[in-house]
């Protein structure tokens, strides 16, 4: 009788270059409901390699953030990473000194940056922030192992698995935007760049070249742009043709002005994927995967309050997973001040629009605009459950403009390719938009 062998089962990491945001706003924090979906802290990005090293791109209030999800816990540590500084305005270091991380003796940073424009040391730019009487302690409080290494426009450096150039860019006392290259695609990050340098204009549509995913300063509407020339920042209409020019496969809008709110945010993408349908907006929480020539944009929809249990009917209009208009009743068993969660016994198609209308006792309904942004398959009974963002703006009136950024992710165009990977994450692929080869 042959004998039985028992074979062990590993689990296989599928290579993936993650890119997962916790900063996106220019200039100064805010902590207003008028921007809750977008967020309101300043710049930080971190990107992990297919091997799993984590790179860190700037250090603004977004880095308390990274610091707090269990990855970059002390169960989790030692930790060896590296963190890459555009330049030493305080919306992009002020995070540094709430980075828990950076306490923890066992851990390992290399910072990465512009030389500071006053001929001082790296290191001495960052300490500047925490003297006295700024902050109540120094640089040296922070414990971790940490090395200053200050590189130059055209720089090409090799980090673990991954190979990062360097090209400055024109902003006031200079910025550089970085180049991330892995087996599994290309991500630049071009944050506070001006545009009208011709020499500034080429750099960055070189860095951006063939690039999978292109993070670009956006603070500004176009005609904005125009009174603040100076200032040092982009719009969106410039990094839509930046994105064109470099053949970029996915363009997220990055440094959100402090006076954009969610509804001018929304705006300002629906008006860019009218020049660039791959468009979206960065927000705190969103993530992109990379795996060339595939971009998967997992949307974000931050929630407001506690879900409030309820149970009353509801009638859904919209369009059905098969693309045919539907018109059915389902039940609303939550909700919360930005959206809802409905049974229904068909399933409408995600990232489309949908109208909710409440039914009183008098069969008299109250309807409302939303996004349907998550389906879970035989919820309740075998019926779908269905997440919806409402289009209800608080704090100002208008919602004819209102959108969330999971809505063209599932919208077809003659640029890309779309299918569904797993709930709430869309695949978008464009062979033939940006050349293969990295």
């Amino acid at each position: 009788m042959p004998r039985m062998v028992r074979i062990p089962l590993f689990t296989v990491r599928t290579p993936l270059m993650l890119v997962r945001f916790f900063g996106v706003r220019g200039s100064i924090p805010l902590s207003d409901l008028r921007i809750w979906q977008h967020g309101g802290n300043t710049p930080c990005v971190e990107v992990e390699t297919p091997a799993g090293y984590r790179i860190i791109l700037d250090g603004g209030t977004g880095l308390r953030a990274l610091g707090q999800v269990p990855a970059w816990g002390s169960d989790a540590g030692p930790h060896h990473a590296c963190c890459l500084l555009s330049h030493y305005h305080w919306d992009h270091i002020q995070g540094l000194p709430f980075f828990a991380p950076l306490y923890d003796p066992r851990n390992q940073i290399a910072f990465f940056g512009l030389p500071p424009e006053n001929g001082a040391a790296m290191k001495s730019a960052l300490q500047g922030q925490m003297l006295k009487p700024y902050f109540p302690v120094d640089l040296s409080a922070l414990a971790a192992a940490q090395t200053f290494t200050a590189v130059e426009s055209g720089r090409r450096w090799v980090l673990h698995d991954a190979t990062i150039e360097s090209e400055r860019l024109h902003h006031p006392q200079g910025c550089l935007g970085f180049r991330i290259e892995t087996e599994c695609g290309v991500v630049v990050y071009a944050t506070d760049n001006e545009p009208g340098d011709p020499l500034g204009d080429a750099m960055l549509r070189h860095l951006a070249r063939d690039a999978d995913v292109l993070i670009c300063d956006a603070q500004y509407a176009p005609a904005m742009l125009e009174k603040r020339r100076g200032w040092g920042h982009s719009s969106w209409l410039e990094a839509t043709a930046v994105a064109e020019a470099a053949h970029v496969r996915c363009l997220l809008l990055f440094h959100h002005d402090p006076d954009s709110d969610d509804t001018t945010i929304r705006r300002s993408v629906r008006l860019a994927r009218e020049r660039f349908p791959e468009t979206w907006a960065a927000a705190e929480g969103l993530t992109v995967q990379c795996q060339t020539p595939l971009v998967t944009v997992c949307p974000t929809a931050p929630r407001i309050g506690p879900r409030v249990p309820a149970r009353f009917p509801v009638r859904l209009r919209g369009r059905g997973a098969d693309g045919v208009a539907l018109d059915i009743t389902g039940s609303l068993t939550n909700m919360t001040l930005k959206g809802t969660y409905v049974v229904a016994p068909e399933a409408f198609e995600e990232g489309s629009e949908i109208e909710v209308s409440w039914l009183d006792e008098n069969a008299q309904e109250t309807p409302m605009q939303g996004t349907v942004v998550r389906i879970d398959p035989g919820r309740e009974n075998r019926n779908p459950g269905i997440g919806i963002a409402l289009h209800v703006e608080i704090g100002f009136g208008g919602s004819e403009d209102a959108e969330v950024v999971s809505r063209h992710g599932v919208k077809a165009s003659a640029r890309r390719a779309v299918a569904h990977d797993e709930p709430g994450r869309i695949i978008s692929a464009l062979p033939g938009n940006a050349p293969q080869g990295k």
